[in-house]
């Protein structure tokens, strides 16, 4: 039997940094425009930034979820091969799942980033928040398999 082929903790961790870099070119896309149309710039520590900052973040974070949700990941994991399903139907994980999977993320970061750490000794390849709401992220190879045929590969 094959074995199942979940992404590992470095596949992960360069989805989020191509995740990152995106976020960051957009917003930066994003202030350099609302300048050119507004004819206004603003001192990086003022309250008009900050409350540009906070709201672009808020908005990436409302897109991560449906990303997640509906399109089986961000663009970082599409362009790793990866995708994220649900670990008991092996379906896309719902809008709920979703955004209780952004929220968990704190409970695998706050402990020194032991719940991320956890993917590299997790037979399913699963951090703290992936447990919690019963997500696994897989290759993309193996997206196209039923979640009986990767339960029934051994390690």
């Amino acid at each position: 039997m094959n074995r199942a082929n979940y992404a590992g903790f470095w596949r992960r961790a360069a989805a989020l940094v191509v995740d990152s870099v995106l976020l960051f070119t957009l917003m930066l896309f994003g202030l350099v425009a609302w300048i050119a149309i507004s004819g206004e710039a603003h001192s990086w520590d003022s309250a008009m930034m900050a409350w540009a900052f906070y709201s672009s973040l808020l908005a990436a974070l409302l897109l991560k979820i449906v990303l997640d949700a509906k399109y089986q990941g961000t663009p970082g994991l599409h362009l790793l091969d990866c995708r994220l399903l649900d670990a008991r139907s092996g379906r896309n994980i719902s809008l709920g799942q979703s955004l209780l999977r952004c929220l968990a993320i704190l409970v695998s970061v706050l402990p020194l980033l032991l719940g991320l750490i956890w993917i590299l000794w997790d037979r399913r390849k699963q951090a703290w928040h992936d447990k919690l709401v019963h997500s696994v992220v897989i290759r993309e190879d193996d997206a196209l398999k039923s979640l009986a045929e990767l339960s029934e590969e051994s390690w």
